[in-house]
């Protein structure tokens, strides 16, 4: 099921083309009102006219990791406080202040649709939303759920409130981060309340790696089955990279990302689909912090055979999870 099948569904050269178009205004975007891109692009001597293909993306330099990390949000802004819909605090696992547009949160609640629906959920799901609801991811999920059409049921992150509520509203799914998840599985196991005897049968898996070291230890103890999204503090979302009903990879959402697969500690593309290397994106939506060939720390290899479900982005996988 997809919630916007027919962009879902472009054919590799609608997407391609679509590509070039967001990302040449992502650029020019970016060189015009962002500090850190003016500075980062003048000292590489490049402008957004360099780009005259997609392929010239390998022009442009690398935003390392470190610079995701420690360099202020403010530095990134493209546009006045004044504008900003919202500002948020990630915990991934140190903090990272993110802010966003009107546009930049109805485009992340979009991703989470899609993500959601291809994940299984429906209007007729019932899903527990564990963790604090001031963050902005879970804040774009409960957005994402009520735009399918879903009943949610707000967990906390207090467990005797978010068993009252389970044992209230009998959720099929709970969302939540790995370690909340598992915490909970515990938790309950230990006081008699198993989620294995419950109704939940399917777990969303918020992960800060897209590699779920946990997942078949989560399953076990829950005897659900689990799907994971990747959430990433540095781009400020969920969504990004998720997994389908046929799991048979992740899929890249690309007509809001541009990903590559480059060498490790450098800047070649990866074009051998047997070799592996580190997934770096380009933000093609966002616009209160753009991102230009960010560093993921994500270890990934691309995936040559189709998914069954007919979405032709970018597939990965994760052999060897998270770099950093």
């Amino acid at each position: 099921m997809c919630a916007q099948s027919e962009t879902e569904r472009l054919s590799l050269e609608e997407l391609r083309s679509l590509q070039f178009r967001l990302l040449k205004k992502t650029l020019i975007w970016a060189y015009e009102k962002s500090r850190f891109y003016q500075k980062k692009f003048r000292d590489a001597g490049i402008t957004p006219s360099a780009l005259e293909t997609l392929a010239d993306i390998q022009k442009f330099p690398l935003t390392t990791y470190k610079e995701l990390q420690q360099t202020p949000a403010a530095d990134f802004l493209t546009i006045p406080f004044s504008s900003l819909t919202r500002i948020s605090l990630w915990e991934h696992p140190q903090t990272l202040i993110r802010m966003y547009t009107a546009n930049d949160i109805a485009e992340n609640t979009g991703l989470m649709s899609r993500a959601l629906l291809a994940s299984g959920m429906n209007r007729s799901s019932v899903v527990g939303i564990l963790g604090d609801m001031a963050d902005s991811g879970l804040m774009d999920a409960q957005y994402a759920l009520e735009s399918i059409g879903a009943t949610i049921v707000p967990l906390s992150t207090e467990y005797d409130r978010a068993v009252a509520l389970i044992n209230a509203a009998h959720p099929d799914t709970i969302l939540g981060s790995v370690r909340r998840v598992l915490r909970f599985a515990i938790q309950g196991q230990a006081v008699g309340n198993d989620i294995a005897a419950s109704a939940i049968h399917r777990i969303l898996c918020l992960n800060e790696s897209i590699h779920n070291p946990l997942r078949s230890h989560i399953e076990k103890r829950t005897n659900a089955q689990v799907r994971d999204l990747f959430s990433s503090a540095e781009f400020g979302c969920i969504g990004m990279v998720f997994q389908c009903e046929k799991c048979a990879g992740y899929h890249v959402q690309e007509d809001h990302f541009y990903p590559e697969i480059v060498t490790f500690g450098g800047n070649e593309v990866i074009a051998d689909s047997s070799r592996m290397g580190e997934l770096v994106v380009t933000t093609l939506t966002a616009e209160a912090i753009p991102i230009i060939r960010g560093h993921t720390g994500q270890t990934v290899i691309g995936i040559d055979t189709p998914c069954d479900c007919g979405r032709l982005w970018m597939d990965i996988n994760t052999p060897l999870g998270f770099l950093h």
